[in-house]
């Protein structure tokens, strides 16, 4: 910053805009509420100044340092952020709004089927104008436009506003406002923001008329998968069954099944697997092969959790195949979230048996959870590498692998995931022959686990821990922990875990 023999700051420093006229600063008040670059045809629109007359204006400007010329001057742009911030500042609140319609109509005009890079712009025009019927129009075509995309977050911020918009609207748009709330609801959902999701489903709930039956169940139906989702199987199933006896009353066949594929999913958390699978053909019956391709993708992906999710080779083959149908299905509509999660699963399935092929798998992962923009996801796979890793002698990578997913899952209330996390510094200890610090981060892990409350989460830690003292060989505590598993049941150790805690108890002489 340049200063004056005693020290002031100069008056051009303190404000870059203090040379300008009375013409330039109108000009510089719209363009500024335009943005840090702006086109030349909307701005002299809106001005409604003769275009000779705002090219001179802008041409001062240009020469006083302030603006640039882009596009041969089909636009222009801000030199200095600080004189962008100031002509912004300086515009008087008393004319924000009226400027913002000159300037949306001032779109309309000019762009009357906007493009998609437009409609945003116009949205928040019309938005920051008070236009409210213009402003929910456009807010609502640039969220679909954001979900295109793959950006739930930006997605969000259109429909807030569309919220605001039909607040706003006289008479009764209490139905229309319960469906915007619903889609912001699934929209968090999708970044795994369930808490808020579950937040945004509530008031939807509350919202919606009493005779709406068909979207209340399905209101209903997103508030379970919301809870299964944090692990409360329970309230989950609680929610499928209100959302099952309405869609009966109003006979929405595609309500009805998806209210089932969500009961599956709750059975395959419970390692329920019969009862899953059973539940995900009473699903597949009642969706249509082509208006419901994605609802058929995504039972599929559900079978294909339930058979690699059982021992021996026949249910992984099936599991496989029912993961490669959901891909056949979804790639051409670009669902890579689905998409991210079919691969994450299949490197599960393929376990240690093949672990390059399976890291493989899960960059497919990341990639899809990129460019869907799902950051709890994303955490899930770095820190589903670890152990492939570790059995490929890469041990440095599963350690930044484990780090990563830390600093990701710091954003988000995750129980579950913050275990995975404890139990993976046990599993990289212990890699490394820090048995001590293994044992500390075990303990943790299973302290975690108990507050969950899933018997088969509890019984993998144990299994972690039993094995570690076998190595460390302290077998009299290994034997103590195979004695909490066989009291807790075997039932719950996991297929792919079966013949291992077999072994250790060989091993063990129990």
């Amino acid at each position: 910053m340049s200063h004056n023999m005693d020290g002031a700051v100069s008056a051009a420093e303190s404000n870059p805009l203090s040379d300008i006229g009375d013409a330039e600063r109108q000009v510089i008040s719209y363009a500024a509420l335009m943005g840090k670059e702006f086109d030349f045809s909307v701005l002299c629109a809106s001005t409604e100044m003769d275009d000779l007359e705002l090219a001179e204006q802008l041409e001062n400007l240009v020469h006083k340092g302030i603006l640039k010329e882009l596009n041969d001057g089909d636009s222009y742009a801000f030199v200095r952020t600080a004189a962008f911030v100031r002509a912004y500042r300086d515009v008087p609140s008393g004319g924000l709004k009226g400027i913002h319609r000159k300037i949306a109509r001032a779109y309309e005009k000019l762009h009357p089927d906007p493009t998609p890079e437009i409609i945003p712009e116009m949205g928040r025009h019309f938005y920051l104008g008070g236009l409210h019927y213009q402003s929910l129009r456009y807010n609502q075509y640039a969220a679909r436009l954001a979900m295109s995309a793959f950006s739930p977050d930006v997605a969000i911020r259109y429909l807030e506003r569309v919220r605001e918009d039909l607040s706003a609207l006289p008479g009764d748009h209490r139905l229309e406002e319960a469906e915007v709330l619903k889609e912001i609801g699934e929209h968090y959902a999708e970044m795994g923001r369930d808490e808020l999701a579950d937040k945004y489903f509530g008031e939807s709930l509350k919202k919606l008329p009493e005779d709406e039956l068909t979207l209340r169940a399905l209101i209903t139906l997103a508030r379970a998968e919301a809870f299964r989702e944090m692990n409360k199987i329970g309230l989950a199933r609680q929610y499928c069954e209100e959302a099952i006896r309405l869609l009966e009353k109003s006979g929405h066949r595609k309500g009805l099944a998806l209210a089932h594929l969500s009961l599956a999913r709750s059975a395959y958390e419970l390692g329920e697997f019969e009862l899953g699978i059973r539940e995900v053909e009473t699903a597949t019956s009642r969706f249509d092969p082509e208006k419901d391709a994605r609802d058929l993708a995504y039972s599929y992906v559900v079978y294909g959790n339930m058979f690699a999710a059982m021992a021996g080779p026949e249910p992984q083959a099936r599991a496989t195949e029912y993961y490669q149908k959901a891909i056949r299905i979804l790639e051409p509509l670009r669902d890579v979230r689905e998409l991210g999660r079919i691969h994450n699963n299949i490197a599960i399935a393929m376990g240690f048996s093949n672990p390059r092929d399976a890291l493989h798998e899960l960059m497919e992962a990341r990639d899809c959870a990129q460019k869907g923009k799902d950051n709890r996801f994303l955490a899930w796979v770095y820190f589903n590498t670890v152990e492939l890793h570790l059995a490929l002698g890469e041990e440095m990578e599963a350690a930044q692998n484990n780090a990563e997913a830390r600093r990701i899952l710091t954003n988000f209330n995750d129980p579950i995931g913050l275990q995975q996390l404890t139990l993976n510094d046990g599993i990289i200890a212990q890699h490394r022959r820090a048995y001590e610090e293994s044992e500390r981060a075990y303990l943790e892990s299973l302290q975690q686990e108990e507050k969950l409350g899933y018997a088969g989460d509890i019984v993998e830690v144990l299994l972690h821990l039993a094995l570690l003292y076998d190595e460390w060989g302290r077998r009299q505590d290994a034997a103590r922990v195979v004695f909490r598993i066989e009291q807790i049941g075997t039932g719950h150790v996991h297929p792919s875990n079966k013949e291992i805690y077999e072994n250790l108890k060989r091993r063990l002489g129990i």
